[in-house]
């Protein structure tokens, strides 16, 4: 997507969000509706962020100076509280592939996800698991070589999963989603939300190696 996309998309999410009912959406996603000023905190990805009327416009609650909410992260946070219909994570994790019609866009969301995270992490054991950790990750047994669960939305919840490089394979990752994502979610909005998880890992990663 371009920018003028995002900003047409944050656009119309945005005037979406301002017709419903406050109360209701705080409901339904999980959020603390608040007033003076009115709208919504949330946590995401670890971080408390803000979606404040009239405009609706995202930030994080403790923005930094000269620090902006990126529109990629601004799409997702309108497109869940527009979405939300309450339901809270199943624990059933499934592949990309697995939500309806993930399979059309597999390609694209291994290209932007699942082998960046392969090449970062799979000749670093026990890094993604250090970078885990300080996004806020509950590392998680019985998953590869390293997994990692996390909360990154109220009630969406992902699964990273590496299996590190040896003298026969390469390196592999996945991103796993609770099945209940794709009732507030597109897919198109599930492949970024994938790929945010994994392109805030390998950021801690460079600070960390």
């Amino acid at each position: 997507m371009r920018v003028d996309d995002y900003k047409k998309a944050c656009r119309l999410a945005a005037e979406e969000l301002a017709a419903r009912d406050p109360q209701a959406v705080a409901d339904a996603s999980g959020a603390v509706r608040l007033s003076a000023p009115d709208g919504f905190q949330l946590d995401f990805f670890g971080r408390p962020a803000l979606v404040l009327a009239p405009e609706m416009n995202a930030a994080w609650r403790d923005q930094k100076p000269g620090e902006e909410f990126s529109l990629t992260d601004a799409v997702l946070l309108l497109h869940y509280l527009t979405g939300a219909g309450g339901d809270p994570p199943t624990g059933d994790l499934v592949s990309y592939r697995q939500i309806p019609g993930g399979e059309f866009y597999i390609k694209a969301f291994a290209n932007r996800a699942e082998i960046p995270l392969a090449k970062v992490f799979g000749r670093a054991p026990g890094l993604l698991t250090r970078a885990a950790t300080a996004l806020g990750g509950e590392p998680t047994a019985g998953r590869g070589d390293e997994a990692a669960r996390f909360r990154v939305l109220p009630n969406i919840d992902l699964l990273v999963i590496l299996h590190h490089a040896d003298d026969e394979f390469e390196a592999a990752g996945q991103v796993l989603f609770d099945r209940v994502a794709g009732s507030y979610f597109s897919n198109e909005d599930l492949a970024w939300l994938g790929s945010a998880l994994v392109y805030r890992l390998i950021g801690l990663a460079r600070t960390l190696a």
